[in-house]
C-alpha cells in the first residue's frame, strides 16, 4: 500500500456536504447581478437515523424538498436517485445554486465529469461567494488530471472562506499529488488547527507521513482520525500498512480486517491483508483474500501477481504462470509478473519462455538484479548444451553484482558458475569462496555451494539438476 498508494479520484465533500445543507435553507441566492455576500457557516451536525427517517416520510413538494432527499441519497451512496431529486429541485427552483453544486459532485462520483464541471460552473455562476463549490470543482478538476485549475479553485475557496478547513485538506492533496509532501503537511496542519475534528486532514497527513517514511507521526495521525471517524475503511486500511510496514503482522491483520468489515467490496483491503497473511505463513488465507480481491476487482493485475507468488510457493507453477500472464494481460509493462514467470517456466524446465521472459523483464528494467540473475544462472548451469552462454552469463552475473555494490553472497554463487562455464576457474574459486565468507550464506546455501567450489577446483563447470 503500501499503497502509493493511490487516491481516490473522487473525494466527495464531509463537511462541505454538511455546510450545503445547512445554506440550503437560507434564501441567500439570486440567480442574476451581483454574488451575495459570503453566508456564515452555521456549524456542523451530523444527521441522526430520526432526520433520515423525518426526510423519507416526507413527500418532496419543493425544491428543497428534493434538495434534501438528493443529500439523503447521496450520503446512503444512491447518486443516481440523488441525481434525480437533485434534477427535480432544480426544475422547481433554476436558481439553486446548492443543487446544482451537489448534482456536480455527484456526477464525478460517477465518474462523468464534463456533467460534473458543466453543473459546478453553474452553480458558480449563481453563487460567487460559495467556498463549498470552488471545493467540488477542484476536486474534479482534479480527478481529471488538471492539478492548476484545482490548486486555483481551493484556493480561491480558502480566500472566500479562510476558515474552511476543508478546503484545505484539498488543496493538501493537490500539493501531494504533485510530490510536494511538505507543502502538503503544512496544509493539512492548517486544516487540524482550525478544526482540530476534522477526520480527513489527519487522515491524509497520516498518508502523507507514510510516503516519507515517517511510521510513528502517521500512526498518531491515523489514530486521530479513526477516534474521530471509527466508520472510515480507509484510515483502517491506511493504519494497517503501518502496522505491516513496522513488522506488526497481527494488528495489521485486525485493521486490514475491520476495513473489510467497513467496506465489503473494498479490494485493496483484500489484497493487503493477503500480503500479511503471506508474510506470516498463512498462504490458504491470503490465497482467500487474493481471490476475493480479483473477484471484486478483476482488472487489478498485482492481485494476480500476488496470487502467482503464493502458487509458486506452493510449487504449483502452472497456477502460478497463469496468474502472473492474467497480470501481464492488464498490464504489459510489469517486469516483476514477466520476471517471475520466467521463474516458474524455467521450474517447468521450459527454458525458451524462460529466457524470453527474462530478457523482456530486463528490458523494462535493466536494474533488476533478480531477472539478472536468474537469466545468468539459466544460461551458466543449464543442463541443456544448447541453452548454455558461459560469455552472456558472466556478463549479466557481473552487471548484478555491480548493480548490488559487490555486497549481496548468492550474486557472488552465481558469478562464480557464470565463470567455470566460461572457463575461467581460478576466478570462480576466488568468487565462490568469497560467496561462503558469508556466515548466512554458508549456513542456507553452504553445501551446494561447497560442492560447486569443489566442481571449480577440479576444472569442471556446475550442471544443474
Amino acid at each position: 500500500m503500501i499503497s502509493r498508494h493511490t487516491r481516490s479520484k473522487v473525494l466527495l465533500l464531509g463537511t462541505c456536504l454538511l455546510a450545503a445543507g445547512a445554506r440550503a435553507q437560507a434564501p441567500q441566492l439570486r440567480c442574476a447581478g451581483p454574488p451575495s455576500a459570503p453566508a456564515a457557516r452555521a456549524p456542523a451536525r451530523a444527521p441522526t437515523v430520526k432526520d433520515y427517517e423525518q426526510i423519507l416520510q416526507r413527500q418532496p413538494r419543493s425544491a428543497h424538498d428534493y434538495y434534501d432527499h438528493g443529500v439523503l441519497h447521496e450520503r446512503m451512496g444512491q447518486h443516481t436517485s440523488a441525481i434525480l431529486d437533485y434534477t427535480q429541485a432544480i426544475r422547481l427552483d433554476p436558481c439553486l445554486a446548492q443543487a446544482y453544486e451537489r448534482r456536480g459532485a455527484a456526477y464525478a462520483s460517477l465518474g462523468q465529469f464534463e456533467r460534473a464541471l458543466k453543473d459546478l460552473d453553474e452553480s458558480v455562476r449563481i453563487d460567487a461567494n460559495s467556498a463549498s463549490a470552488y471545493v467540488n470543482r477542484g476536486a474534479a478538476y482534479e480527478a481529471m488530471g488538471q492539478n492548476q485549475r484545482a490548486l486555483a479553485d481551493f484556493g480561491q475557496a480558502i480566500a472566500l472562506d479562510p476558515q474552511f478547513a476543508y478546503a484545505y485538506v484539498r488543496r493538501g492533496g493537490s500539493f501531494e499529488l504533485t510530490g510536494e509532501l511538505e507543502r502538503a503537511i503544512r496544509e493539512y496542519g492548517e486544516a487540524i488547527r482550525l478544526d482540530p475534528d476534522e477526520a480527513q486532514a489527519f487522515f491524509f497527513r497520516g498518508r502523507t507521513l507514510i510516503r516519507q517514511r515517517q511510521f510513528e507521526r502517521a500512526l498518531l495521525d491515523l489514530d486521530q482520525a479513526i477516534r474521530l471517524d471509527p466508520r472510515d475503511a480507509k484510515a483502517h486500511q491506511s493504519r494497517a500498512a503501518v502496522y505491516a510496514a513496522i513488522g506488526d503482522h497481527a494488528r495489521s491483520i485486525q485493521d486490514y480486517s475491520e476495513a473489510i468489515r467497513l467496506d465489503a467490496r473494498y479490494a485493496l483491503a483484500y489484497q493487503s491483508r493477503g500480503d500479511a497473511y503471506t508474510r506470516t505463513g498463512q498462504p490458504e488465507r491470503a490465497l482467500q483474500d487474493y481471490t476475493e480481491a480479483i473477484r471484486i476487482n478483476p482488472k487489478n493485475a498485482y492481485a494476480y501477481y500476488s496470487r502467482g507468488l503464493v502458487h509458486a510457493g506452493k510449487r504449483d507453477y502452472q497456477r502460478a504462470i497463469e496468474d502472473m500472464t492474467e497480470a501481464l494481460g492488464l498490464k504489459p509493462d510489469f517486469p516483476l509478473a514477466l520476471r517471475q514467470r520466467g521463474m516458474n517456466y524455467h521450474k517447468l524446465d521450459q527454458l525458451d519462455r524462460a529466457v524470453a521472459d527474462f530478457d523482456a523483464a530486463i528490458r523494462l528494467d535493466a536494474r533488476d538484479t533478480v531477472a539478472l540473475n536468474e537469466l545468468a544462472w539459466l544460461l551458466a548451469t543449464s543442463k541443456r548444451a544448447e541453452w548454455r552462454d558461459g560469455r552472456r552469463a558472466v556478463e549479466l552475473a557481473r552487471n548484478a553484482c555491480n548493480l548490488s555494490g559487490w555486497k549481496v553472497p548468492g550474486l557472488f554463487d552465481t558469478y562464480a558458475a557464470a565463470l567455470a562455464e566460461a572457463g575461467k576457474f581460478e576466478d570462480a574459486i576466488k568468487w565462490q569462496e568469497a560467496a561462503l565468507e558469508s556466515v548466512e550464506f554458508a549456513r542456507t546455501q553452504g553445501d551446494g555451494a561447497r560442492a560447486r567450489l569443489q566442481l571449480y577446483r577440479e576444472g569442471k563447470p556446475y550442471r544443474a539438476p
